[in-house]
Parts: C-alpha cells; sequence; structure tokens
C-alpha cells in the first residue's frame, strides 16, 4: 500500500503543478464493468517425509464490478491522470477448499499422535486500487496504462496444531484501450477494454505441528475487464 500511496502523492503534486500551466478539468465519477477473473496456485509440503503438491485453478466470467474515480484531465494533449477505488470484498474460489490430516508428530512430543485435523480455506480479495495514465491517440481513442494493489486474505479455518498462512498484498500492472467523449458540458463518458496482472503471490505458513515442516502457496491472477464510466468534470 506505501508505493501506492507514495504515487498517489506525487500524481497530487503532477495535477496541482499542472493546473497552473495548462488548463483542465477534475473529473469524479462511477465506473462498472463485467470482469472475468482466472486464477490457479499450488500448495506444496516441504521439510517432511511425505511431501506432496496440490494445484487448483478458478475462472468466474462475467463478474459485475463497480468502482470510484478521480481524474486531472489537462489541455495538454487530452493527458489524462487517474486514481481509481473497488469497494468491498469477493470471494476467489467459488467453493471452499478442504482436505482432512491425521497427524502423527509434534515437535517436543515424544508420544505417538493420532490427532485428526481438518483445513478450509477460500480466498477472498479487497482494497483493489489502482493509478493510471490514459494518452489520446486518435479522436477519441486513447490507451490506458498504469499500476494497481489488491488484498489478498486466505479466509482459512485451522483445527488442531496446524499452521496457518495470513494475508498478502499484490502489485500488478493494469493495460487497457477505448474511447472517451463528453454527453454535456459538464458530463463524460467513456469505454474501454482492460486487464490487470498481478505478481505471483507467495505465502508460507507458520507454527506447523512439526517446526521443519512448512506449507507454501504461490498463485497467479488475472482481471479483464470491459468497463463504462461515467463523470462529472469541474
Amino acid at each position: 500500500m506505501k508505493k501506492l500511496i507514495n504515487i498517489l502523492a506525487s500524481l497530487v503534486l503532477a495535477v496541482t503543478f499542472s493546473s497552473f500551466a495548462q488548463a483542465g478539468s477534475l473529473n469524479i465519477g462511477l465506473s462498472g464493468s463485467l470482469a472475468s477473473i482466472a486464477a490457479s496456485g499450488t500448495e506444496t509440503d516441504t521439510g517432511g517425509t511425505d511431501s506432496s503438491t496440490r494445484k487448483a485453478s478458478v475462472e468466474h466470467n462475467n463478474v459485475p464490478v463497480a468502482g470510484l474515480f478521480l481524474e486531472y484531465e489537462s489541455d495538454f494533449y487530452g493527458l489524462t491522470l487517474g486514481f481509481t477505488h473497488t469497494p468491498g470484498a469477493a470471494d476467489v474460489s467459488k467453493s471452499a477448499k478442504q482436505r482432512n490430516d491425521v497427524e502423527t508428530s509434534v515437535t517436543g512430543d515424544n508420544t505417538a499422535n493420532t490427532t485428526a485435523r481438518s483445513f478450509k480455506a477460500q480466498a477472498e480479495v479487497e482494497n483493489f486500487n489502482s493509478v493510471y495514465i490514459e494518452l489520446p491517440i486518435y479522436q477519441n481513442f486513447f490507451v490506458k496504462a498504469g499500476l494497481a494493489e489488491i488484498d489478498v486474505n486466505s479466509l482459512e479455518t485451522v483445527t488442531g496444531n496446524g499452521g496457518s498462512y495470513g494475508n498478502a498484498s499484490l502489485d500488478g500492472e493494469v493495460y487497457g484501450a477505448g474511447f472517451k467523449g463528453d454527453l454535456s458540458d459538464n458530463l463524460g463518458f467513456k469505454v474501454l477494454y482492460q486487464e490487470t496482472s498481478f505478481d505471483q503471490l507467495k505465502l508460507t505458513s507458520t507454527g506447523n505441528s512439526v517446526a521443519s515442516e512448512t506449507n507454501t502457496i504461490t498463485a497467479d491472477m488475472d482481471i479483464e475487464e470491459l468497463l463504462f464510466a461515467l463523470s462529472y468534470k469541474f
């Protein structure tokens, strides 16, 4: 989040100085999109005698997504600087993933163990934010590039003496293209297609019953959106 905050601060400064040199408009608006979300992941056991790997993938199509955005649209070739926020949270997996284990050994315990454990996890994403630049290329058509960030929560439920993963934040890149125009003197619109590609997620468990054993999750997620936006220009 610190990286995005620093970029946003730089954006505010750029807007402030640009407003003295070039006329332009401050745009506040709402966006709605239909998104396709694709994610795949692998969980690997390491350090134990029974190492194993589990893989899973999921794809959601036509997911409705709403957002809020703030832009400065300059008169310098129509260059636009913006920030967008998507409120709320959403599940990544279509259903909770579950497995049952029998714990046979625990660090510091010399006796034999037969503890049954149930693990449940269902990843959730929230706080989807991005900063971006839009540059017109021909009449009302423009291209878009930016940086994104999203929080990933594991939402795991562990019984017994099992490890846990915790949460993480992912950075990503945004690319898109579309066209924009004015509906009136103060009302604008844009339609675009954009893709967001996030860095790989990597989580390592802590608190495992055997101190030398860990579980590691790696995952990738990409979002494609067909987006429509309305803005009010000041």
